[in-house]
C-alpha cells in the first residue's frame, strides 16, 4: 500500500519545553530480566557471604556496596558520581534493595578498606562463577589466551608507573594480566600490575591458579612471544599442558639462523610454508617443538629496510611458535595461534562497555577491586545472554575458536536494557508497563520463557 506524501509529515511547531515532575518512570526496563537473572543464580548473596569474615566497616554492608556497583556497571556508568543520576530511577532501587542510595565517597571508602586476602575472596568467586557457567554449557576442551593490557592512569594514584605504554607514552598506567577463555568470552582471570612490569610477570603463578580450578578440564594455553619464557614452558611441559606460544626472534638469536639458512621449505598454501625443530631451546629441560613459518609479501614499491633481528627480507615475514607436541597439522596450529585476536576484541569490549580502563580512586587495592567488579559485569553479561536464549551456536570452524556467538554489550542495552517504561498498579499488584512494540515485545517474551526454563533446571 502507498501513501500520499503529505500524509507522511508531521508538523512541528516548536521544540517542547522541559517539567520535571516526580513519577514512577524508569529508564531501564530492561533491568528487571537482569534482575531476574541475578536472582536465579543468587549473585548478591554470594557476594555478602565470600566477603563477610575480612572486617569490613560502614553503615553500608560490603556485599550491598559492590552489587550496586555491579548495576552501575552493567547500566553503562563510567563513573562513581554517576549514581547521582540513578537514585531517582525507582526500579534501580528496587533492585539493589535498599532504602537509601549511598553517597558516591560512601562507594569509594567502602573499596578503599579492601585488604589483599578480600581482594584475592573477590577474584576466586569472579572465576567460581565463570568455572559453573562452563560446566552448565557442558564444554570439556578449554583455550586460555593469555594477554596485558595497559590502563593509563590520571594523577597518581598507588603503584601507577611509567612503562610500556603505546597510546600515551609516558604517562603512568598499571598493567593487568588477563586470562581469556577463547571458547566463550569469559574472563577467567584478571591481575592487576604496576605499569613498569613485563608482560609476562606473575603468568607462572597464574598458570598454576587456573590449572587448579579447572581440575575438571582439558586446558590448553595461548600466548604471544612476551610469554616465550623458561619457566612457564618448563612448568606447562612438566605437568603436560598442551600450549602455542610465540617465541621472538630477537631472544632466540638460533631460530633466526634456522630461518635464514634453511633450503627446504614445506607448502602450506600459496602464501605459507614451514619447516620444524626439535628441542632448539636451550633453556627448555623437556622436549619441545618450534614451528617456523614463512609468509610470502605482496611486491613492494619502496626499498624494505633490514631488520637486525628479525629475519623478515621484504619477500618472506617469519614467525615461530613453540609447542608441546608436533601432533598438529601446520595449518591448524597457524589458524590455531591467530585465533588470540579474539581476546583483543574481549579488551575492547571490557574497557569500553564496562569501565574496566576507569580509575575512581588513588589506591591500588580499590582500583583493582574496582577491575574485578568490571570483570564480574564483564562475565554476567555474556553468561546472562546464554540463560536468555540470545546465545547461537557457531558452525565448527577452524579459524574461531569461541563456540557460540552472542551480541555486544551496547547491541544488548539498545535492544532490551534501556527501555522506558512506568511502575504501575494493577488489579493491586506493582507492574511494570512499557511502550507498544512487536519486535519489543517478541524479544522479552523470549527472553522471559528461556530464563523461566533455567530457573526449572536450578531448582531441579
Amino acid at each position: 500500500m502507498r501513501y500520499k506524501k503529505r500524509s507522511l509529515i508531521a508538523r512541528k511547531n516548536k521544540i517542547l519545553p522541559l517539567r520535571f515532575v516526580r513519577q514512577n518512570m524508569t529508564t531501564y526496563c530492561g533491568l528487571n530480566l537482569i534482575d531476574h537473572y541475578l536472582r536465579i543464580y543468587n549473585i548478591h548473596r554470594r557476594i555478602k557471604q565470600s566477603l563477610r569474615r575480612y572486617g569490613f566497616k560502614g553503615d553500608y554492608n560490603i556485599g550491598d556496596i559492590l552489587f550496586i556497583l555491579l548495576i552501575m556497571l552493567l547500566i553503562g556508568t563510567e563513573r562513581l558520581q554517576h549514581i547521582d543520576y540513578l537514585r531517582s530511577d525507582p526500579l534501580f532501587k528496587r533492585v539493589i534493595c535498599l532504602t537509601r542510595i549511598p553517597h558516591r565517597t560512601k562507594l569509594s571508602t567502602a573499596l578503599k578498606q579492601f585488604t589483599s586476602d578480600a581482594l584475592k575472596a573477590l577474584a576466586e568467586l569472579n572465576s567460581e562463577l565463570v568455572v559453573e557457567k562452563l560446566v552448565e554449557l557442558g564444554l570439556h576442551q578449554i583455550t586460555i589466551d593469555l594477554d596485558g593490557t595497559v590502563i593509563s592512569t590520571k594523577g597518581n594514584p598507588s603503584w601507577a608507573f611509567k612503562g610500556y605504554n603505546p597510546i600515551r607514552k609516558g604517562a603512568k598506567s598499571y598493567f593487568p594480566l588477563t586470562a581469556h577463555i577463547a571458547e566463550t568470552g569469559h574472563f577467567l582471570t584478571i591481575v592487576n600490575r604496576p605499569g613498569n612490569v613485563h608482560d609476562s610477570n606473575r603468568a607462572l603463578a597464574v598458570i598454576q591458579t587456573i590449572r587448579r580450578q579447572l581440575t575438571g578440564f582439558g586446558v590448553r594455553f595461548r600466548a604471544d612471544s612476551a610469554f616465550c619464557a623458561p619457566q612457564v614452558i618448563n612448568y606447562l611441559l612438566h605437568k603436560h599442558i598442551g600450549f602455542a606460544i610465540k617465541a621472538p626472534f630477537w631472544k632466540l638469536n638460533n631460530l633466526k639462523d634456522a630461518a635464514e639458512q634453511r633450503q627446504r621449505w614445506y607448502r602450506v598454501n600459496s602464501q605459507w610454508s614451514y619447516f620444524w625443530l626439535k628441542n632448539p631451546i636451550d633453556s627448555v629441560q623437556y622436549d619441545h617443538y618450534v614451528l617456523i613459518l614463512r609468509k610470502k609479501m605482496k611486491q613492494r614499491n619502496k626499498p624494505y629496510q633490514l631488520k637486525l633481528f628479525s629475519p623478515n627480507n621484504g619477500v618472506y615475514e617469519y614467525s615461530a611458535v613453540v609447542t608441546d607436541a608436533k601432533d598438529w597439522a601446520p595449518e591448524d596450529l597457524l589458524l590455531f595461534v591467530s585465533g588470540r585476536s579474539a581476546q583483543e576484541h574481549s579488551i575492547s569490549e571490557l574497557k569500553t562497555s564496562f569501565a574496566f580502563d576507569s580509575i575512581p580512586t588513588n589506591t591500588y587495592q580499590a582500583n583493582s577491586v574496582y577491575m574485578q567488579m568490571s570483570q564480574m559485569a564483564y562475565n554476567l553479561a555474556t553468561s546472562m545472554q546464554h540463560s536468555m536464549g540470545l546465545a547461537k551456536r557457531r558452525k565448527p570452524n577452524k579459524k574461531c575458536t569461541r563456540v557460540h556467538r552472542i551480541m555486544e554489550w551496547r547491541t544488548f542495552r539498545f535492544l532490551i536494557l534501556n527501555r522506558a517504561g512506568r511502575i504501575a498498579w494493577q488489579n493491586g499488584k506493582k507492574v511494570l508497563q512499557m511502550t507498544e512494540n512487536p519486535e519489543t515485545m517478541s524479544l522479552y517474551k523470549k527472553i522471559t520463557s528461556s530464563m523461566e526454563e533455567v530457573k526449572l533446571k536450578k531448582a531441579a
